[in-house]
């Protein structure tokens, strides 16, 4: 059901999100960004003040803006370690972050590196316990902010210590409500219902969206419909995340008609996003649509022939025209790319 954090005036929550966007930018928290902007770019006819924007606060910088531009600019090129090695002293928040995050994508970019034919499990990762005692210490003197805490939260998640990633999660929750990372990581440790029910969360207009994407993910397909309907009536009706979510809850209700229908119009939409289509692509394989899911496996490849999505589509294509050799290849490959992947 919803709860009283759905009522919300949407310029604030607008400039809310837009401060977010830019506070996650100059963090490098590409995926929260992109998440945030896309939900921005749904509120595009709601109008704000321009005196009533928010913009980021210099003191995260404080007198690091030279090794700041340095690092970020080796962070988003992938270097991480030149990143990490050139904020080894840095003190200043955004920084700090920096340091700490380019360290731990860089041990998980040398354990993908590192996988042999065994394949050891994505989801733990030994090279991260330095990592882990470093932040600990952190955590334990108060010296970590929202981001950090963040970042504590999913070293702890890798390292399998489940309760106090969600502890240490919700509390990051608590001080950035926006950082939809947060909550996506924390959605992945709530197994049912009886859990979700015992978290303490923020009482703010995303814990819909955060609700409707773990009950989504528990399979409570109907109670995430209902908050989707809801968010759209209230003024995210344009919103490709909310359509997507959608026609996921309707593929996961075996509903394929209005699944695929759902699909196709989140494509007119947004005709050159690849979210989600290897979903879609599985509904194109069960109801045997070959032409479709090759025009799909086609344009999919255009776009980018080495997204996770793209592999699994052509995989689905091959897989329907009863070439299974090269069905496996691509499937394979989609693991390649992201080993925690699961279609």
């Amino acid at each position: 059901m919803i709860d009283d954090s759905s009522n919300f005036d949407l310029k604030s929550a607008k400039a809310s999100i837009q401060k977010a966007i830019l506070d996650c930018t100059i963090r490098g928290l590409n995926h929260t960004t992109k998440w945030l902007s896309e939900l921005n770019f749904a509120l595009k006819d709601i109008e704000i003040d321009p005196a009533e924007r928010v913009h980021t606060d210099p003191a995260v910088f404080g007198n690091e803006y030279d090794t700041y531009f340095l690092s970020k600019s080796y962070f988003d090129v992938r270097e991480y370690d030149r990143c990490t090695h050139h904020t080894e002293k840095s003190t200043t928040p955004v920084c700090r972050f920096l340091h700490l995050y380019a360290k731990y994508l860089s041990l998980e970019k040398k354990k993908v590196e590192d996988m042999t034919d065994d394949w050891p499990d994505p989801k733990v990762n030994s090279r991260l316990q330095s990592l882990c005692v470093d932040m600990r210490a952190d955590y334990l003197e108060w010296k970590l902010d929202c981001y950090t805490l963040y970042l504590y939260g999913v070293v702890l998640k890798r390292r399998d210590l489940h309760n106090e990633a969600i502890q240490v999660l919700v509390e990051a929750i608590h001080k950035e409500p926006l950082h939809w990372g947060a909550w996506v990581e924390l959605a992945t440790l709530i197994p049912d219902r009886t859990k979700l029910k015992t978290l303490l969360l923020p009482d703010h207009w995303i814990k819909q969206f955060f609700l409707a994407h773990t009950y989504l993910e528990q399979q409570l397909n109907d109670e995430a419909l209902e908050i989707y309907g809801q968010l759209q009536n209230q003024g995210f009706g344009h919103s490709n995340y909310v359509l997507a979510q959608t026609a996921i809850a309707y593929h996961n209700k075996r509903d394929v008609v209005k699944a695929i229908a759902t699909f196709t119009k989140l494509r007119e939409q947004d005709p050159l996003r690849l979210d989600n289509l290897d979903t879609f692509s599985n509904l194109l394989y069960v109801r045997e649509m070959k032409v479709e899911l090759a025009y799909l496996a086609h344009h999919a490849s255009d776009i980018d022939k080495y997204r996770v999505e793209t592999c699994c589509i052509i995989g689905n294509y091959y897989s329907l025209r009863t070439e299974h050799q090269k069905a496996v290849l691509y499937f394979q490959r989609a693991l390649r790319l992201n080993p925690q992947y699961l279609s």
